[in-house]
């Protein structure tokens, strides 16, 4: 499985290293997910979310996303989330540094060493006694580069739906679209983001390990604290 050409994540501190290389962090301890654009240069808008660690081993990363958790993200000149920009603007408008709280209910996320994808599972009620499980998402993204407390990719904007019963669909296609015509993405490169997607659809019917069963039927240490991101008070602030 391979990355897209001219966009492994830039500024990434000396030493990273793959996923699925120690030393690894034991399970609860905190960890911080980025997400940044190709070509991202040290203060420049990023996804950066802290997240308690389930499992980090040769097979890649598992990390627990509390609801509530707040995460530096990117948001648009006047503050608004990427997401509302209109779709004719999305990858042309400038994006600013914001702070956001993770709205939905918490989330597992699961990187395996190597893949150019994160699989996330969703429950519609993570906060009660009743967890019911929603299904997989499966993030396109480039293959996860470590220090040895934060985790860094970048997004590829189309993903895969799984749903309970194991249909599949195939979600932001109009973002590929729009994200070719805006310069954000070359032709060459969507069909490879669409090449993975159809791996990671092939992991799934082979019931591959970021599919099992297990992990539906997990659930989060209830010691665990919500983790927080250092400099968020300061990003507020500002």
């Amino acid at each position: 499985m391979s990355i897209l050409p001219h966009s492994t994540p830039a500024a990434v501190p000396d030493g990273a290293r793959p996923l699925g290389e120690g030393p690894f962090l034991p399970s609860g301890e905190q960890i911080d997910w980025h997400y940044r654009k190709p070509g991202w240069q040290p203060g420049d808008a990023s996804t950066i979310t802290p997240m308690r660690v389930v499992r980090d081993d040769e097979r890649g990363l598992v990390a627990w996303l509390a609801p509530g958790t707040l995460q530096e993200s990117q948001g648009a000149p006047d503050g608004r989330r990427v997401r509302t920009v209109p779709l004719e603007r999305r990858w042309l408008e400038p994006r600013i540094r914001i702070v956001e709280e993770w709205w939905g209910n918490g989330i597992l996320r699961i990187a395996p060493a190597g893949a150019p994808w994160s699989v996330w599972l969703f429950w519609s009620d993570a906060t009660g006694p009743e967890w019911t499980f929603a299904g997989w998402y499966v993030n396109l993204e480039n293959a996860h580069l470590r220090t040895d407390r934060d985790t860094y990719s970048s997004d590829h904007i189309l993903d895969v739906e799984i749903e309970p019963d194991g249909s599949v669909s195939l979600k932001d296609e109009d973002e590929v679209i729009a994200a070719i015509e805006q310069g954000r993405l070359t032709g060459s490169q969507a069909a490879q983001i669409e090449r993975h997607a159809g791996a990671a659809i092939e992991s799934f019917r082979a019931g591959e390990w970021p599919f099992d069963p297990e992990w539906v039927r997990w659930r989060p240490d209830p010691s665990w604290t919500r983790p927080s991101l250092a400099g968020l008070d300061d990003l507020r602030a500002g």
